[in-house]
């Protein structure tokens, strides 16, 4: 949210001067030579060369080509645009950040509050295996890999060798209040932590084995599996070896050196301080440098945008498991991607939630989500241990801006609140449509029943019937006729003129249910039109409706036209618009087949659809 106030401010800020907005924005970089920065507001920007980072893209990215494939399509006629984005993304979250909330005084009383503490735990066992244990449950990031890997590199050892465990017991294990898995701290703070905690195990292991290296300790290296000075490789001991021996002979350990058996770090960033008495503080330990541009082409008829290109560069420091990175940021563009098009929070004038099912809330798939080009440039940082700065939640921040922008450029204006749905595109690019002719004298239009507590549905269409008006009104106005039309309607009662109650079996997606109705005719004006009025209850549900049908004499019979007004509640009213709109179409469709049929047609041949079809039209997601 921070972000997309701001670089849809830069992109305004550059139109209204007339500038291009990526001159606007390499006007604005922190200059390389000014790290580390300090913001007005407090915060460090540890390392990075962001113009640097940002030619590389535009070279890398070939901006080039897609500002003449803009230009191309638009000698065509085609709306498409590119935009841009530049962000900062924070990680290792500062604890003393929360209490800026409280005033200077209420901090002071409470005491200080900061840092970004991280802990990781390094043992070794009597046949050389090694351990690992942090306080950071992972969530399918791949910790366990990043974990083994960092721990083998610090002993020489393989991958395979090393143990990770990541289930906190708070009883037994090493801990802090700033523990978990959030705001990008992992690889920074946690792997960092991990890393110490080997590093001093390693220190140890290499005073106890120097002695019968005959070196110093700062001499001892570890690699493949070995133990050696660097004076002379060949008198080397195996890592088993010199790990058992705190195990198995204590007693031979050099005097005033303890068994190297087991490593705890408690690691937390030095930059990050307390908030002053004026709300400044650093709020994250490092920052690692974004910057995006793509290309959209928007559909002139139906508003809707589609990702031509977007590429995304990012510095996220050291990179200590690249094919993990580029996951982490898969999954954020991914996420920005629904964000900015598809995902919304949609309610009703009468405050009804409407977008309760996946049917109504839009959830981007592996079809919608293009594949991003992905560059990286590495400026270390110098706070954390390897260097290391998150990285999964950049594209959160930098997409749903980097797409609105080039929805801007696409309609040479303002855009309008996220997400960037076709519907509201298309209201920007079409003027209003003109309002619906009157209907014509002695025909009342069929209103829309009220929604309230229900979600409404309206509808409309006509149908080509082999009979003449005569015939199909006769058949209208007979229960026992009207019954066969009905679809699922068990019982049809007459109860008063042109009044009926019906009992009628109703499936709609995942929701099926009897119902009992009440239907009655009126304004009828044989054989010409008449109004439907009906409304059912059952125990998923209820529901009310208004239709009106006009009969047309046509030189192959007659063209029954009908427009619905509709509204249902309860258990039904939550399968989402999409089902009950495919329902309602459904529904009407084996109506008139049937009334065909009766009227002496002959109805369409029966359809076989396959398991495919079928789910679709239970998904409400096919006709």
């Amino acid at each position: 949210q921070l972000y997309y106030g701001l670089e849809r401010l830069m992109n305004r800020v550059a139109a209204e001067l007339g500038l291009d907005p990526l001159d606007v924005i390499r006007r604005n970089l922190v200059a390389a030579d000014a790290m580390p920065y300090r913001t007005a507001s407090g915060g460090t920007l540890d390392s990075g060369d962001y113009r640097a980072t940002l030619e590389q893209a535009v070279r890398e990215g070939a901006l080039d080509a897609l500002k003449a494939r803009r230009d191309t399509l638009r000698t065509e006629g085609r709306l498409y645009g590119i935009g841009y984005a530049a962000v900062v993304e924070p990680s290792i979250s500062n604890m003393g950040y929360i209490t800026t909330v409280l005033t200077a005084g209420e901090r002071r009383k409470a005491g200080p509050k900061n840092g970004a503490q991280a802990t990781a735990s390094v043992a070794v066992d009597p046949t050389g295996g090694v351990s690992v244990t942090v306080a950071s449950a992972p969530q399918g990031q791949g910790h366990r890999t990043v974990l083994a890997q960092v721990v083998a590199d610090v002993f020489g050892l393989r991958f395979e060798d090393i143990r990770v465990n990541t289930d906190l017991d708070t009883g037994k294990d090493a801990w802090s209040i700033a523990s978990g898995n959030y705001s990008s701290r992992f690889a920074g703070a946690v792997a960092g932590a991990a890393q110490v905690a080997a590093t001093r195990l390693r220190g140890r292991m290499a005073a106890l084995v120097a002695g019968q290296l005959n070196c110093r300790a700062d001499d001892v290296r570890f690699a493949g599996g070995k133990v050696f000075s660097d004076a002379n490789p060949d008198n080397s001991l195996s890592f088993s070896r010199v790990a058992a021996a705190g195990h198995w002979a204590p007693g031979t350990l050099p005097d005033g050196q303890e068994a190297a058996l087991r490593e705890t770090a408690f690691w937390t960033p030095e930059p990050l301080k307390a908030p002053t008495d004026a709300d400044h503080i650093n709020s994250s330990a490092c920052y690692g440098f974004i910057f995006d541009f793509c290309g959209v082409e928007i559909d002139r008829t139906t508003g809707a945008v589609r990702i031509d290109r977007y590429v995304t560069m990012h510095d996220a420091g050291r990179l200590l498991n690249p094919l993990l990175v580029e996951g982490q940021i898969l999954g954020g563009f991914a996420h920005a991607v629904g964000t900015a098009l598809y995902e919304e929070y949609a309610y009703g004038d009468d405050g009804r939630f409407l977008s309760g099912t996946f049917a109504d809330y839009l959830v981007p798939t592996a079809c919608e989500v293009p594949v991003p080009v992905i560059l990286h440039r590495e400026s270390p940082s110098p706070v954390t241990p390897l260097g290391a700065k998150g990285v999964g939640e950049g594209n959160c921040m930098s997409t749903p801006a980097c797409l609105a922008n080039a929805v801007a450029d696409a309609l040479g204006g303002p855009v309008p609140s996220l997400p960037l749905t076709p519907a509201k595109i298309a209201a920007l690019i079409h003027p209003p449509e003109p309002p619906r002719p009157t209907a014509a004298a002695g025909v009342t239009a069929a209103p829309a029943p009220s929604a309230s507590g229900g979600r409404g549905l309206t509808g409309e269409g006509s149908r080509e019937v082999p009979a003449t008006p005569e015939q199909v009104w006769a058949i209208l106005l007979d229960p026992k006729e009207l019954a066969a039309l009905l679809p699922g309607c068990e019982a049809l009662d007459l109860v008063g003129a042109n009044a009926y109650r019906a009992e009628v079996v109703v499936g709609i997606g995942p929701v099926r249910g009897r119902y009992t109705a009440e239907v009655a005719l009126s304004n009828l004006d044989p054989p010409n039109a008449l109004t439907l009025t009906g409304s059912g209850t059952s125990a998923l549900g209820s529901g009310s409706g208004t239709g009106h049908v006009t009969l047309e004499r046509t030189l192959t019979g007659t063209r029954v036209t009908y427009r619905y007004g509709a509204s249902v509640g309860g258990k039904v009213a939550a399968v989402g618009g999409r089902m009950l709109d495919s329902a309602s179409r459904l529904l009407i469709g084996q109506f008139f087949e049937k009334l065909v049929a009766r009227a002496g047609g002959t109805a369409a041949p029966a359809e076989h659809p396959s398991l495919l079809t079928r789910l679709l039209r239970f998904l409400g997601l096919k006709q």
